[in-house]
């Protein structure tokens, strides 16, 4: 657990890591953070997804522009979604899932050695790797773009998840969809309110889009 939560570097290296898991999490339909961005990925089965998700929009760039023959003309194959982060399947994932990366044309000095991630031998590099990926993306046409601003409403989307609070003005001013809000408990909690004050602070802290400081806790 140590190599999972070692630190990740300072700013502004955890300004990229975020948004990596909003862009990431947003086409893969997951919540990823700083927290449980490698163990989420880490038997390599959400990387090739993310491959599959990304080829859709190169074999549609392929098809416009010609003299890209060299890009690849399907995502891995093969993928095991759901073995183990030890398993043989697992380094197969990731070893295909490099391969595609090549494929796409990311320089092989930004691309990460397997055991970069199986063995969590360098998290940042696999970081690395994956923005490079992004941003190979953005440039076959692909609308999901790692560099856009966040959106202000899903700033306070989230903030109404997080704390059930009633934003109606942001709701009605961005023409958003209100969801059920989540009840928060208001009772002392071994009988501090300091300890509810420090409840409120780490939530923070886990919202997409904070500030470039972190609290790390191993």
């Amino acid at each position: 657990s140590s190599g999972i939560n070692a630190e990740w570097p300072l700013r502004p290296g955890l300004v990229m890591v975020d948004k990596l898991c909003v862009w990431m999490g947003g086409i893969l339909g997951e919540t990823l953070n700083r927290e449980n961005l490698i163990p989420q990925i880490r038997n390599g089965g959400p990387l090739c997804r993310l491959s599959e998700c990304i080829q859709a929009s190169v074999d549609d760039f392929k098809a416009a522009n010609e003299d890209n023959d060299d890009l690849p003309s399907a995502s891995p194959q093969g993928v095991n979604l759901t073995c183990g982060v030890r398993s043989m399947e697992a380094r197969q994932n990731v070893t295909k899932f490099l391969d595609w990366c090549r494929q796409m044309r990311v320089p092989e000095s930004s691309i990460f050695l397997p055991d970069d991630l199986l063995k969590l031998k360098g998290k940042m590099k696999v970081v690395n790797t994956i923005l490079a990926v992004a941003r190979r993306a953005k440039d076959c046409g692909m609308a999901a773009d790692i560099d856009a601003p966040p959106k202000i409403a899903n700033a306070f989307i989230g903030l109404e998840e997080k704390f059930g609070k009633k934003f109606d003005h942001t709701s009605k001013a961005f023409g958003t969809q209100k969801s059920e809000l989540k009840t928060v408990k208001t009772t002392l909690v071994s009988g501090s309110a300091w300890k509810i004050v420090q409840q409120k602070i780490d939530t923070i802290l886990q919202l997409p889009g904070k500030p470039s400081y972190e609290i790390f806790r191993v």
